[in-house]
């Protein structure tokens, strides 16, 4: 009976944790973001909780609050035409920096948030391209660089101070069951 009830409270556990982050995600980007152009297209503050959501829920769970909290957000904001751009490209954003949190010893794991953010100007760059035309595509390259940019330093900032916190760190194991502490103090 015991067994039951803990799996059952980690279970709870987890849900919850997606479901925080879902929301942190969501509001991130639409609370915090600047409209550029006039196709819909916006610079937001997301991309910082999805790394977080990355390193606390692993690949397949980042990507799976990731792609969605992002791309509700863009329905949110009246930038629908882009939802189904971004679901993908969030979500693959998420799965990478996640898998490499993972993966990758040390502070070199740190480096997965300009690894997996590159794909957010690659691939609103194409879709751009395949929804407006070149120009529109060019325009928001270099938006998306900047947010990209902005994005992967404050995640790593973010993650940085998580892994401080012991309740973070007790979540991040629970959820990813791995243990990645490394002599990070």
């Amino acid at each position: 009976m015991e067994k039951n009830k803990s799996i059952n409270h980690t279970n709870i556990k987890r849900i919850t944790t997606y479901a925080v982050m879902l929301a942190i995600i969501t509001a991130l980007t639409y609370f915090v973001y600047i409209p550029m152009g006039t196709a819909g297209a916006y610079l937001n503050a997301g991309d910082v909780g999805i790394y977080i959501a990355s390193y606390l829920l692993g690949g397949w769970g980042g990507a799976a609050v990731a792609a969605t909290g992002s791309a509700l957000a863009d329905v949110l904001v009246g930038s629908a035409i882009y939802a189904p751009a971004t679901f993908a490209i969030k979500g693959l954003m998420a799965l990478i920096a996640g898998l490499m949190y993972v993966k990758l010893p040390g502070k070199a794991r740190y480096a997965c948030t300009f690894i997996a953010g590159l794909v957010m100007p690659t691939g609103y760059f194409f879709y751009e391209l395949i929804i407006f035309d070149a120009s529109a595509a060019l325009f928001g390259l270099w938006t998306n660089a900047i947010q990209y940019g902005i994005g992967a330093v404050l995640g790593i900032i973010a993650v940085i101070a998580f892994e401080r916190i012991p309740f973070i760190m007790e979540l991040r194991d629970a959820n990813v069951r791995v243990k990645v502490r490394d002599g990070l103090k």
